[in-house]
């Protein structure tokens, strides 16, 4: 076969168009990755938490006590001058204990009622908060724990116990018996047991064979930081980190499942029995202390008053962590700022320090001899997950004690919080695992399949400590 006319060198001079054209010209790639979004991992709330501790089941408990000291809650009629009233009491100031394994769980339980005779109640008036003076001070008579009611006689002849339609709370403030009198009936403390779950958190990625041995022009950093000219380094540790991130995410938010629909659906089902993990804000939500605020007033001087006199009622902690959305974060400093514009805020508690550059941010205030250390909680920022348009977070706060409890398993101190994973009850090691595997040696794919899974849960101690600030 002939070959072919080839028409040779063409008259032109050497331009940067004819190298291009030609596909010739190298351009000047750099090598190093931008990140212009940064390290992309949530880690604000693992950093919080600190402690952990493995388990060997997949539902832990702790028991905290209850109050010890009891206090009525209570329906009356009004009562004459000196005269003896019946009160009714709530739902929640009386119950039936029955019996429990081995005695007969099918015979009567018996009715306990929080009141008891001899005891001295000071009882609200009418109207207006109740003080010394104004309260009407009476002893319990009698107690029908059966019917829920007991019988109380004013102290002073003069007084008259007035109606309560509504439950109304009744405080003791002592007892009295007279000489010989017989002995009082006793009165347990209730403990009641805390219970969360472990939850499977998994990640994973794919590479082909072909493709992992591919050079780039960038160079990745993978997850363990080892660096190459290859992309599935930048694959894996990118997954490593919406794995991290979920699980920082559901720490803060995740709410247990309910839903039998969605636990009988055929992503799980009988094949894949699924728990899930109560997370932090939820845990605040429904067992803690919130404090609401308005777009329009702001979280000011008066709800910060209202936290710090709840928190004391609830025997908070004296230093605390609040850990604010950006705007909420930079809505208490400008109150702050006020208030030092106006004088009653100096600074010869501050060194000026590049902390302490107060003109504009403050990272503590002390209210009532509560101390509240402020550092902003960027996951409530995060553009892709708690930031995203519509979400409430950056206006929100949690309020985290910093003091310690104890953990009456081990009798070993530990923070209000701490994270939960499953360990081997042997060894003691942890069940957290990844592993690459060649499919090729398995079904002949030619893939490479990284998978991480880990087992983890959240615990949370004395709830009543804790607060969450949120735009009502």
């Amino acid at each position: 076969m002939p070959i072919g006319y080839n028409a040779g060198g063409i008259v032109t001079p050497n331009t940067y168009n004819w190298v291009t054209g030609m596909d010739l010209d190298k351009p000047a790639i750099d090598s190093e990755l931008t990140e212009p979004f940064g390290d992309q991992t949530l880690g604000c709330m693992m950093s919080l938490i600190g402690a952990e501790k493995g388990v060997s089941a997949l539902e832990y408990k702790h028991a905290e006590e209850k109050r010890i000291y009891p206090k009525l809650k209570a329906t009356n009629a009004v009562g004459g001058e000196g005269a003896a009233v019946t009160f009714t009491l709530v739902a929640e100031a009386k119950q039936t204990i029955g019996n429990v394994s081995p005695y007969d769980t099918a015979a009567n339980g018996k009715q306990v009622v929080v009141p008891r005779a001899g005891e001295t109640l000071m009882i609200k008036p009418a109207t207006g908060l109740a003080t010394v003076d104004n309260s009407i001070y009476a002893t319990v008579t009698s107690v029908n724990a059966a019917a829920g009611t007991f019988v109380a006689i004013p102290l002073d002849s003069a007084d008259a116990i007035p109606a309560a339609a509504a439950g109304r709370e009744i405080i003791i403030i002592g007892n009295a018996n007279g000489e010989g009198s017989v002995a009082v009936a006793g009165r347990q403390v209730e403990v009641e047991y805390k219970t969360n779950q472990l939850q499977t958190f998994r990640g994973g990625t794919e590479v082909t064979g072909d493709a992992r041995n591919i050079v780039t022009y960038q160079e990745f950093t993978g997850k363990n930081g080892e660096k190459g000219h290859v992309n599935y380094l930048h694959g894996e540790a990118a997954e490593y980190k919406n794995f991290k991130t979920q699980m920082e995410l559901t720490f803060l938010l995740g709410k247990p499942l309910t839903n039998t629909a969605l636990a009988n659906d055929s992503y799980f089902g009988t094949s894949h029995p699924v728990s899930m993990t109560k997370g932090l804000i939820p845990s605040i939500l429904d067992e803690g202390n919130v404090s609401n605020y308005s777009a329009t007033t702001g979280w000011d001087k008066q709800k910060a008053q209202a936290l710090v006199e709840t928190l004391d009622k609830q025997k908070g902690d004296k230093k605390n962590m609040i850990c604010p959305g950006i705007s909420l974060s930079m809505q208490i400093d400008d109150t702050l700022a006020d208030y030092r514009n106006s004088g009653s805020i100096t600074y010869g508690n501050f060194t000026f320090d590049e902390n302490a550059k107060a003109n504009f941010q403050f990272d503590a205030f002390n209210f009532g001899g509560y101390e509240f250390g402020k550092k902003v909680f960027n996951t409530f920022n995060d553009l892709q997950s708690l930031g995203a348009d519509g979400y409430g977070f950056p206006n929100e706060a949690m309020v985290i004690p910093m003091g310690m409890t104890m953990d009456k398993i081990d009798n070993a101190k530990t923070q209000y919080l701490r994270t939960r994973f499953l360990e081997d009850p042997i060894s003691g090691a942890r069940d957290r695992r990844s592993s690459i595997i060649d499919k090729f040696q398995v079904n002949g794919e030619d893939v490479f399949q990284v998978n991480y899974i880990d087992k983890r849960g959240l615990e949370t101690f004395a709830l009543n400590k804790f607060a969450y600030i949120k735009q009502a």
